[in-house]
């Protein structure tokens, strides 16, 4: 059980000590009831979390996604929200109708896997419904919940998991007109940091400033549809058209967060090169607003254009700023 585990891992996930002591939870014969995985990025918590449904569930001849015991809840719509349903409805893809296939017997496997796709989607009375199995889970299930955000999640929820942190090696570094706009981005801070005297220099930062905006959107519209392309391949068949528009705003949503970890990392490596007084203060300043932007674009849907926008304006005052202490 524990090789088929670490068969069914991306090479880029088994390193990772999550996969390690899962593997020896596999091996081991002691796996939790509940358990939360956590990261920048959704599609590497459900790689880990298909790979320990392929060995919870001896899958050897169809995918595990299909699997009878396979349980699955994803958000809906544009929205991206887990709906509660009404009591006695039929349809599927509600935390009722989640819940009642969690107590019932597997149908083939030992055991059934439960996963919830953006657990932090859940709203109150989502999460309180929830809650209850976890109180009182079924002896023959195993829960997986993935969140992005873990902490927009219930504390009672979480202290009721097992929680792993999955570290993401960031967006695609293969790709180079992302690393060309990181390289561009740190030569506009260094501008900014190097202090703008004369009204042409202060255009040419504000003229970047646009530019850095407007090529980040275009990257990350380019990045995010190669993206879903090749993830909307590997789709369990007949999902509903709700299901899928939440997954492919998922997919745009954990790309950007992946994107705006990057500049955090170029930002921090630009700070540590510049040994000036003051530095520190300003990086932590600006790491403040790069966590902004985010916020913006995820709690308040503002258009990434826009978002980053705000982010390097703020970025020019802090540095230039710093310039001139």
């Amino acid at each position: 059980m524990a090789r088929r585990f670490e068969e069914s891992l991306p090479g880029s996930l088994r390193a990772a000590r999550p996969a390690q002591v899962l593997c020896r939870s596999l091996a081991t014969g002691r796996m939790a009831h509940a358990m939360l995985l956590h990261g920048e990025d959704l599609r590497e918590l459900e790689q880990l979390a298909l790979a320990l449904g392929t060995a919870l569930l001896d899958c050897t001849k169809q995918k595990v996604d299909t699997h009878p015991d396979f349980i699955s809840l994803r958000p809906t719509g544009k929205m991206r929200q887990i709906r509660i349903g009404e009591r006695g409805e039929g349809g599927e893809n509600t935390m009722r109708s989640f819940l009642r296939q969690i107590h019932q017997t597997p149908s083939v496997a030992p055991r059934k896997l439960a996963v919830v796709y953006d657990a932090d989607r859940m709203n109150i009375a989502t999460a309180n419904a929830f809650l209850k199995t976890l109180e009182e889970p079924p002896a023959d299930s195993t829960m997986l919940l993935l969140s992005t955000r873990p902490y927009e999640l219930l504390e009672t929820i979480r202290s009721r998991c097992f929680q792993f942190s999955i570290r993401s090696n960031g967006a695609d570094g293969t790709d180079p007109r992302w690393q060309g706009w990181l390289e561009r981005y740190r030569e506009w801070l260094a501008q900014a940091a190097g202090g703008a005297k004369g009204a042409q220099a202060v255009a040419k930062l504000v003229l970047g400033m646009y530019g850095l905006s407007a090529s980040f959107s275009a990257l990350l519209g380019e990045m995010s549809d190669k993206a879903w392309e090749a993830q909307a391949a590997a789709l369990p068949p007949n999902l509903p058209e709700e299901q899928e528009a939440a997954m492919e705003a998922g997919a745009r949503k954990g790309l950007r967060q992946r994107l705006f970890a990057d500049i955090a990392s170029a930002t921090l490596a630009f700070a540590k090169a510049d040994v000036r007084q003051g530095t520190m203060r300003t990086l932590f300043r600006a790491q403040e607003e790069i966590e902004r932007a985010g916020r913006l674009c995820e709690v308040f849907n503002l258009k990434e254009e826009a978002a980053l926008e705000s982010l390097l304006l703020s970025s020019l005052r802090l540095w230039s700023r710093s310039a001139n202490a």
